[in-house]
């Protein structure tokens, strides 16, 4: 069913002024005479993400407005770390009291991830990482992100630079800071492969934190699981050690997926997941442990529908890379706003925005 061209004008007549909210924070200071404001710089860089492109063409079909040289000129100078964090701090603070009221919740299902935008300039930038080959490069700035799942939505509420995964708890800690700010808390978190460690399980254990994360499926999983006849099958105190030779006791749930291979003939593989749930929340239906680990996928399904709001840049400053993550992050929460107020689901709201974007650039 098509959006009623009554609800295409209210969202129509309500993005602007939502854009001017988000884009209404003084990210920097400028001089006294300066001949334009910080909103308006800001307001470019909101606008080039709503319509998915850079703020070159933006600024490029402005009649008046700050150019991109002095936009770019600015954000490379002015801007820190923590001014991003900050706004990021500040802007998300609507989302949050907007799904505490429509859900009268503080506790949400949570994934940790890492985002990549692929880097195609000097191997001596210190905000880079190597990565997967892609699309002629193995190098990508890379973002640690949080979402939850809230109403059936996504949720990206916070994303920080990753320097390395060598102390990924430090933006565990820092995230979780950040979410206890927003009276958000975690009832399980969802990890993906790359966070797997005794430092992590062990930390998320004294903190009281519930998880689960695909286990490894190496000779002793093979050892201990190919005697098993029936599944699905738990193994309790499952031991996992590190190099200082320090050790954590996790329990491990082994479910039997079934599947067809490309010649349609039905194979059969098995799933093991690590995590410290309570064993009366699983005890009778172990592979609910499975189940909710899969709506994981649904986490990175929005994680790529928030990719399409990307600034187009070419910018090697790690940190103006960061605000425009951050800014694309801010326009994909609008999308879901716009998604939860007037539209049927996700695809009529993004079709709606791609519609005014098509018809008449998003030019405040």
């Amino acid at each position: 069913m098509s959006m009623s061209n009554a609800k295409l004008k209210k969202v129509a007549a309500a993005l602007p002024g939502k854009v001017r909210k988000l884009a209404n924070y003084e990210l920097f200071e400028l001089g006294r005479n300066a001949k334009h404001t910080v909103q308006s710089m800001l307001q470019t860089v909101f606008e080039a993400a709503l319509n998915f492109t850079s703020i070159e063409v933006i600024a490029g079909v402005k009649e008046s407005g700050p150019s991109a040289d002095t936009i770019r000129g600015h954000l490379d100078w002015k801007v820190s770390l923590d001014d991003v964090e900050k706004m990021m701090m500040d802007r998300v603070k609507w989302l949050a009291t907007s799904i505490h009221r429509k859900t009268g919740r503080t506790s949400f299902e949570i994934a940790f991830d890492w985002s990549p935008e692929m880097y195609y300039g000097s191997k001596g930038n210190p905000f880079i990482n190597g990565t997967e080959p892609k699309a002629g490069t193995c190098w990508a700035y890379e973002f640690f992100t949080v979402s939850i799942v809230a109403s059936g939505e996504r949720l990206l509420l916070f994303a920080y630079p990753l320097y390395g995964r060598e102390n990924l708890l430090f933006y565990i800690n820092r995230a979780l800071l950040f979410l206890r700010k927003l009276r958000m808390f975690p009832s399980v978190v969802y990890l993906d492969r790359g966070f797997r460690s005794v430092d992590i399980f062990a930390y998320l254990k004294d903190e009281r934190i519930d998880f689960i994360t695909p286990a490894y499926q190496d000779s002793k999983f093979e050892r201990e699981v190919a005697p098993v006849e029936k599944f699905p099958a738990v193994f309790n105190g499952w031991q996992m050690q590190n190099a200082d030779r320090e050790t954590v006791e996790i329990d491990l749930v082994v479910v039997e997926d079934f599947f067809e291979d490309k010649d349609s003939r039905v194979k059969r593989r098995l799933c093991g997941f690590f995590t410290n749930l309570p064993k009366k929340f699983y005890k009778g239906r172990p592979e609910i442990i499975a189940e909710m680990y899969s709506r994981r996928w649904g986490i990175e399904t929005a994680h790529r529908c928030e990719d399409e709001f990307r600034i187009k840049s070419t910018s090697v400053s790690g940190i103006v890379r960061y605000l425009y993550f951050v800014v694309g992050m801010l326009a994909y929460k609008l999308w879901v706003y716009l998604n939860l107020l007037f539209c049927e689901n996700s695809l009529q709201s993004r079709n709606v925005l791609l519609g005014i974007c098509i018809s008449q650039p998003i030019v405040l």
